[in-house]
């Protein structure tokens, strides 16, 4: 599920999609809605490797501006492809035919006015660029031009071809509903569980804060006077704190948080942040060895009377300068703590 779930993999298909529905309505003669459709598209949006489906697009484009008669936009929809694929072959018969009538060997000629016209059958004069009428560009002399190899495309009026781009299409949309569908469910689990350890890790001196992706634990004190040394306002709510994520981990939990999950293997993952203050003569940023010792002290309390372990907490320092309150000569008591960092995990692959 993983290039599922992907925003980028998403919108490739997206504009797979949307390629698919424009060359179908150019087949079918509709060269308003491709060309509508064609415009919208935004290619900045496409990987970088998906190159093949940005030459499609910017091939067809050109194809349905030569019909529409906007030579000069489907010269530069071609030039764009060579800059990107000098040896496209469509592109280079569309510029040899664009310069051919640039040059008075060829003309464009229209065969209709509409954007929706039916579909031109093979045996009319000169080449169709799809397989739908608009503009024709077409030898008026007769020397043998028409059935060449500089003809932008030959026309095709094959019902079985237009049925197949049909079905690609249909496909391209259920593949992305499904992703849709996928994000959103994933979006409303991690909102899900991220409400349920907020409300079950509310308790005195600590502070909750709720972000899109994580719940913050925050103490109002600090926990440490000094050193790694805990303090015992400190150490008694890390150990209910611990309690409470092995209740959520079991499920024994009440309210909206119980068998939500936390720990290894479960709903959610622990980061236990350790923070130091900076001191004369210290490094002022970068981390330190007592704010990983904090954090150390810190997860031994919460695994001490749960069945959590240690190597389900994950130990980090913060740098001196990112405590949870402003770096202040006031709030130097309060930084010298931990901070617990909550997050939901991904779910495992679809088989």
């Amino acid at each position: 599920m993983a290039d599922v779930t992907d925003p980028a993999r998403a919108r490739a298909l997206s504009l797979q999609l949307t390629v698919n529905r424009a060359h179908s309505a150019a087949r079918a003669g509709d060269l308003d809605l491709a060309a509508r459709l064609l415009a919208e598209l935004d290619e900045r949006d496409v990987p970088d490797a998906d190159h093949a489906t940005v030459l499609a697009a910017l091939n067809l484009r050109a194809k349905v501006h030569a019909q529409r008669g906007e030579l000069t936009e489907a010269d530069a929809c071609w030039s764009r492809v060579e800059a990107i694929a000098p040896d496209d072959p469509d592109a280079a018969a569309g510029r040899r035919t664009l310069a051919k009538i640039a040059a008075g060997r060829r003309h464009a000629r229209p065969v209709v006015h509409t954007g929706r016209v039916a579909v031109v059958a093979a045996a009319l004069t000169g080449a169709a660029l799809i397989g739908g009428g608009g503009w024709l560009l077409a030898n008026g002399g007769g020397d043998g031009d028409r059935q060449s190899s500089d003809s932008v495309a030959e026309a095709d009026t094959g019902s079985e071809r237009l049925r197949e781009e049909s079905r690609r299409a249909d496909a391209l949309k259920e593949r992305l509903a499904a992703i849709e569908a996928g994000d959103t469910a994933a979006a409303a689990r991690r909102d899900s569980t991220l409400d349920a350890v907020a409300e079950r890790l509310a308790m005195p001196g600590v502070e909750i804060r709720r972000h899109a992706d994580d719940v913050q634990l925050v103490f109002s004190t600090g926990v440490f006077p000094y050193d790694s040394v805990i303090g015992a306002q400190g150490a008694s709510a890390l150990t209910e704190i611990g309690r409470r994520l092995a209740d959520l981990e079991s499920g024994s939990g009440t309210g909206a948080g119980a068998g939500t999950g936390a720990g290894a293997g479960t709903g959610v993952e622990t980061t236990v942040v350790g923070h130091s203050v900076a001191v004369p003569g210290g490094a002022p940023s970068g981390g330190s060895v007592v704010a990983l010792n904090r954090a150390r002290v810190a997860a031994q309390y919460l695994a001490q009377d749960s069945d959590l372990r240690l190597t389900d907490f994950r130990l980090v320092s913060a740098d001196q300068r990112r405590g949870p309150f402003p770096a202040t000569e006031a709030n130097a008591p309060r930084n010298r703590t931990v901070t617990l960092l909550i997050t939901p995990k991904e779910p495992p692959p679809a088989p």
